[in-house]
């Protein structure tokens, strides 16, 4: 499954960012909820996994930063001050606010 993820994913899939992803964590995109304190089974799968670096796993997990994936390698960020950025596989793009 890892193995799935980054290949998928060849770099860390935050703005910017260009650390390998064999370097990275693989982040639950929803946050993981052991199945043994009631988590639903099947969490983890690639469709639900994402490299991100240790950093901005960080950034993630603090909540200063979310995302969501919009197609394979595809994902949709949001920051703080109302930043969105979109990361492809050719690039990160900011999305112009409405």
């Amino acid at each position: 499954m890892a193995e799935q993820v980054r290949l998928r994913d060849e770099a860390c899939v935050f703005p910017w960012c260009s650390r390998a992803a064999r370097q990275c964590d693989l982040d639950h995109r929803e946050s993981y909820e052991d199945p043994g304190d009631g988590g639903p089974p099947g969490q983890t799968s690639p469709d639900s996994l994402a490299p991100l670096c240790r950093r901005h796993h960080r950034a993630k997990t603090t909540r200063r930063w979310s995302y969501e994936r919009i197609d394979p390698g595809t994902y949709l960020w949001s920051g703080p001050y109302g930043l969105s950025v979109m990361v492809t596989p050719r690039g990160t793009v900011q999305v112009p606010r409405d």
